[in-house]
């Protein structure tokens, strides 16, 4: 979601997993970070029962005390907990470089709307 912000989006992220997946699975097919960390996109618990591979686990797993909990309802806050989104990224996400992360977001919303609109 810091990725997100810092490529533009404001939100909410109102979308139905039926339309963004497939630009999401798009994206992450083609992003190539030096260190990506995982090579295939991860495996989620669901409910401590099964795992799942779908990219809607990302928004699931969003827990309270997560600045973007109210993806779905709320814009998404421009400093999550006080900093910049690309300070985030540097110090709460791992597996790629701040600036791989936003590469990332920005070629989502890219295929999430090709147009522009």
């Amino acid at each position: 979601m810091a990725g997100l912000v810092a490529a533009g989006f404001q939100g909410p992220f109102k979308y139905s997993h039926l339309t963004w997946e497939l630009p999401f699975y798009r994206a992450w097919a083609r992003w190539a970070p030096a260190r990506r960390n995982p090579a295939a996109f991860p495996l989620f618990e669901v409910g401590g029962h099964g795992r799942s591979s779908q990219p809607r686990e990302l928004l699931w797993q969003l827990k309270r005390t997560s600045p973007f909990h109210g993806y779905d309802t709320d814009s998404l806050p421009a400093s999550p907990r006080g900093l910049t989104a690309e300070e985030y990224l540097e110090i709460w996400v791992s597996g790629a470089s701040p600036e791989e992360w936003i590469s990332l977001a920005k070629d989502f919303l890219v295929e999430l709307d090709p147009n522009g609109a």
